[in-house]
């Protein structure tokens, strides 16, 4: 058995050198020598973690490589490159892995069922590029055969994470997936489709290929910025946009961001609860990357940014009396904001938008709005204020209690 394993292993790598260091494959790699009870311990530890099948696995593990190879195929290499040749090996050697009998050699030394069987990832995650061929490699008899498919895959939709998830959040670790993303529908949504409408149109045209028309939606807390845009979002992946949520601590590593993304698939970056304070000049940074700096942004991102505040500068008393529309030729204190090529406010709802909203969310779980239910509602909206989240909140907690 052990020769079987090393026949598939194609070591070094080159093509993909990334995955000599990923636990998996370094652990089937371990079996090249005899069935030792640490290497058959190591491999069954890393099988028995899997979240999917270890053909899907691996399959991920490819289509989410770093390596030569995929920044090569990035970059634009063609299909009759003869650097495929090697990358067709390799992958070849690494659809085997897929394929073997690890369950039996296993066996040998006592461990049964370390393997998964079901995918618990699932495809919900991925974007629809990478689900395809995902299962089509986890199937391929020779995995080699499909390298052309490989290299147009990352030509297409990247490298590393931004290829293999739809959802990703860029803090302190970098660029990196949500495996469970926020659930939000565009029909889960009540009311406000006039705004929705607006920024639907202009990421829609961005999506099909136009020009990125950065977004500002300003407004008080709680008013559905920052679902409508994950919303928004969540109804172009099947498109494959990627959206990237910035927490507003990393605008100053933004252009480390693009640098990772340009050339890739459409991505909407999402910068939630833009605030400004005083001597901080991370908003010069921000405008440099919007508009008005010597290096150009990738023309494949669009930039959203939400704001609780009015203004994106720092406020005073008086400041915050004014509304940012009336502010926007002031000069500097509105340079950033006159980057966004399109603002939308959302302001607190009225009561009988309020009460739709209520009633339609009730209605949804039970099936009816039950008598009574719009007086209680009001008394919830008195310290909580007429918005859509505390429409949500009323909702949710009056199901709980009634189911």
């Amino acid at each position: 058995m052990s020769g079987i394993i090393r026949a598939m292993t194609t070591s070094p790598r080159i093509a993909y050198a990334d995955l000599d260091a990923a636990p998996l494959v370094a652990a089937i790699d371990a079996m090249t020598g005899d069935v030792a009870a640490d290497a058959a311990a190591r491999l069954a530890r890393e099988l028995f973690a899997l979240r999917s099948p270890r053909a899907l696995a691996l399959a991920d593990l490819v289509l989410g490589s770093t390596g030569p190879f995929a920044r090569l195929c990035a970059a634009g290499a063609g299909r009759e490159d003869a650097r495929l040749a090697i990358a067709a090996a390799e992958l070849r050697g690494i659809g085997q892995m897929a394929q073997a009998d690890l369950a039996g050699l296993l066996a040998q030394s006592g461990v049964v069922g370390a393997e998964a069987e079901t995918d618990h990832l699932g495809d919900h995650s991925m974007p629809p590029a990478t689900a395809r061929l995902r299962t089509r490699l986890a199937a391929a008899a020779d995995w080699g055969s499909l390298v052309r498919e490989v290299a147009d895959f990352h030509r297409t939709e990247g490298v590393g994470v931004l290829a293999t998830r739809r959802v990703l959040r860029f803090d302190d670790q970098g660029l990196v997936g949500v495996d469970e993303p926020d659930g939000i529908r565009v029909g889960d949504l009540i009311g406000g489709e006039d705004r929705r409408d607006v920024l639907s149109r202009s990421l829609g045209a961005f999506v099909a290929g136009g020009p990125a028309v950065d977004a500002l939606l300003y407004g008080p807390p709680g008013t559905g910025k920052s679902t409508t845009a994950r919303a928004l979002a969540d109804g172009f992946a099947p498109d494959g946009l990627r959206l990237i949520q910035v927490d507003r601590r990393h605008i100053g590593s933004l252009r480390e961001l693009l640098s990772q993304i340009a050339g890739g698939p459409r991505c909407l970056i999402l910068l939630d609860d833009l605030v400004f304070d005083e001597g901080d000049r991370a908003d010069r940074e921000l405008r440099g990357v919007l508009e008005g700096d010597v290096q150009a942004r990738p023309d494949n991102v669009v930039v959203w940014a939400t704001s609780n505040r009015m203004r994106l500068l720092h406020e005073s008393r008086t400041d915050r009396e004014e509304d940012l529309e009336s502010d926007l030729g002031r000069g500097e204190r509105s340079a950033l904001a006159t980057r966004f090529g399109i603002r939308v406010a959302f302001p607190s709802v009225r009561v009988a938008e309020y009460l739709a909203i209520v009633n339609g969310l009730v209605a949804r779980r039970l099936g009816h709005v039950p008598a009574g239910i719009e007086e209680q509602a009001r008394r919830y909206a008195v310290d909580r204020g007429l918005t859509p989240r505390a429409a949500r909140h009323f909702a949710d907690r009056y199901v709980d209690d009634a189911l």
